[in-house]
């Protein structure tokens, strides 16, 4: 399994347009990354960081890099592969990460929705000066790594840029299935979730009860049906 992301123009540098601490920037950019790897069952086995910046800024983001990518994985530093600008001088940031991941046997979380689940995302959308860091509306790996746990819980994806309704719909399609959309603030379910602060995932009715208790803040989207019951 490979995924990736990029962050641009949020940083320390003179022309960024929201100002952020680079190892802010790092951990965002490997949680995003992280949060789509282990989503699919896989494990890590190797990160790529292609920065377009400075090495001393380089060194400062990478430091939130290894700090997030260790929630998942002892030593990132043994894995990691970097590049970084050093010809010329750089005024804005610009950062990405490709993230390797390998799923063992039954371990693979993809396509395994069925008709009759529910569809709801953990976590608020949240873009740009909106989001923090410790924000405990984020979704984040730790929580991720909770709803791994919850028998019933089927497939997961974080959300981004698109939205968590874009997602919930890439669920249905994955499945050969449709969406029956039961949440009415689709202007809410249309909203950028930024660094992945959303994730939106499939479950059994049972398995949502479950969920419920241990992880918030949650949003019910809707239920998926089979295409011929949709006609």
């Amino acid at each position: 399994m490979i995924t990736c992301d990029s962050i641009g123009a949020i940083g320390p540098k003179e022309l960024d347009v929201i100002s952020a601490e680079p190892a802010v920037v790092g951990r965002f950019l490997a949680r995003v990354a992280l949060m789509e790897l282990i989503s699919t069952g896989a494990e890590l086995i190797a990160l790529s960081c292609t920065f377009c910046v400075d090495s001393i800024a380089s060194e400062q983001i990478l430091e939130g890099v290894y700090v997030e990518a260790q929630t998942v994985y002892p030593d990132p530093q043994g894995i990691t592969v970097l590049t970084t600008e050093k010809n010329f001088p750089t005024r804005q940031t610009g950062v990405g990460i490709t993230c390797v991941g390998i799923a063992r046997g039954n371990s693979l979380r993809v396509g395994l929705t069925q008709a009759g689940d529910i569809v709801v995302a953990l976590g608020r959308p949240k873009v740009g000066i909106e989001v923090s860091l410790d924000d405990p509306e984020n979704a984040d790996l730790l929580k991720l790594m909770e709803l791994l746990k919850i028998q019933g819980v089927r497939d997961i994806t974080p959300a981004g840029s698109r939205g968590i309704l874009y997602e919930a719909e890439a669920i249905a399609r994955s499945s050969n299935l449709r969406l029956s959309l039961e949440n009415t603030c689709e202007n809410f379910l249309n909203e950028s979730a930024g660094p992945a602060t959303a994730v939106v995932f499939a479950c059994t009715p049972e398995a949502y009860g479950v969920v419920e208790k241990r992880l918030q803040p949650l949003i019910f989207i809707g239920t998926l049906k089979s295409k011929e019951k949709m006609r």
